[in-house]
């Protein structure tokens, strides 16, 4: 996969629970090859894991170097080619992804394992379902994709080598059944793809203190504090929050915002909207960034409604973790969230990119108590019966025993 702990975001969280729990409840040797960045291997940043190799809870973690110093040139040639065909040059994209590694590489080829899992599908690693055949100890492959489908058909999301690696492999493991049906609908054996979902520790969630942030930030107990938790980066439209704030504010002077998630330079994107906003408004703004995992929690339970503007995604781990704080949620109506979060019932649903109608709805949620209750309880009680690690997890593993058994019968 392209990261692993300790570097921080949804699939690394996800792999890292579903690995140790594998080895924790099952007595599995698991094994990790990634990358020895904090940082997907295409993004400007750059911040280096050691050691190299460790056993991290159990896992065996390999960390492999890659080459960096073509991404500027491919940035630069996706960009222009983008502009000029307005498309996604989907070859640049997957080159400038990688990761060049030829220890990685290698280390994929010769591994020992019983069965390989591979994670996500920008990454050319999950080509390896092309190319088994050929190598002299080839394994059963299985794609865990995370694909970020958007709602328009024209645009494509991938290139026709990682469909047909999609297609090659012996399963898929969705996110979501719009996931599944949009896989459906290029050609993928519907048989072939199995839907879990994430998980997420809800114990993890029990002990967070409400009144940390809440009397760092000044928040007095009749004031509501709406939150953006998560990564800072332009996908996740945190503009269109910033957007529709001033029209919260003008509603309710008892509403405050914070953002929160990994410094980076889109942060200082957001804080240009904000200067743009009159003194006092600016004052109910905070940016919060870098928090570890417990004051992470501690925010989760100082907040009263979780906000993910997002107009891509593919499942939205965050949205568990407010449920396992009992904090309703507001998502866009995109399909992957449709899936997830029921609109009126565990929260509410706005519409993407729409500044209006996102305002609208924290407005109504935030001047309605009752209703934030009933959603948060009506969210912790989805999260727990359908998405702990446990139940994941054992979804997880029984059908790598499942790609196992499979390639074995068609050896």
């Amino acid at each position: 996969m392209q990261n692993y702990y300790p570097s921080i975001g949804g699939t690394q969280i996800f792999f890292q629970n579903i690995s140790e729990r594998c080895v924790k409840d099952y007595g599995d040797e698991v094994e990790v090859f990634t990358v020895n960045s904090y940082f997907g291997p295409e993004k400007k940043q750059f911040k280096l894991i050691e050691p190299s190799a460790e056993t991290v809870n159990g896992v065996s973690v390999q960390r492999f170097s890659f080459i960096r110093w073509h991404l500027v040139f491919i940035r630069f040639l996706v960009k222009v080619i983008a502009f000029i065909t307005q498309a996604a040059p989907h070859y640049f994209s997957s080159v400038l992804h990688g990761p060049w590694s030829p220890g990685l590489a290698k280390a994929i080829k010769e591994t020992n394992a019983d069965v390989i899992v591979a994670a996500t599908s920008q990454y050319d690693y999950i080509r390896y379902s092309l190319y088994r055949h050929k190598l002299k100890n080839p394994k059963p492959f299985v794609i865990q994709g995370a694909i970020h489908f958007y709602e328009d058909p024209a645009k494509k999301i991938f290139g026709n080598k990682t469909l047909q690696a999609i297609k090659q492999c012996d399963y898929y493991l969705s996110n979501t059944d719009f996931e599944k049906q949009w896989l459906t609908a290029l050609g993928v054996a519907a048989d072939k793809i199995v839907t879990v979902g994430v998980g997420v520790d809800m114990n993890m969630f029990i002990d967070g203190d409400r009144n940390y942030f809440r009397e760092q930030l000044k928040i007095e107990d009749d004031e509501t504090l709406i939150a953006y938790i998560g990564r800072i980066e332009s996908t996740k439209s945190i503009d269109i929050l910033l957007k529709a704030i001033p029209q919260v504010f003008e509603k309710n002077n008892k509403v405050k915002l914070v953002i929160a998630g990994y410094a980076n330079d889109y942060l200082e994107v957001l804080r240009n909207i904000v200067a743009g906003f009159s003194e006092e408004y600016q004052q109910r703004i905070y940016f919060l960034t870098n928090l570890s995992a417990k004051r992470k929690i501690d925010l989760f339970h100082a907040i009263d409604i979780l906000v993910l503007p997002s107009v891509s995604e593919s499942f939205g781990m965050v949205f568990l973790e407010a449920w396992s704080c009992k904090k309703p949620v507001i998502g866009t109506s995109i399909g992957a969230v449709e899936c997830v979060v029921t609109n009126e019932v565990d929260g509410l649903l706005a519409l993407p990119k729409n500044v209006n109608d996102l305002a609208k709805k924290i407005n109504q949620l935030s001047s309605d108590k009752s209703k934030q209750i009933e959603l948060g309880i009506n969210g912790f009680n989805k999260t727990s019966q359908l998405y702990t690690w446990e139940a994941v997890t054992k979804k997880y593993r029984d059908t790598y025993i499942r790609a196992i058994e499979k390639f074995k019968a068609s050896a």
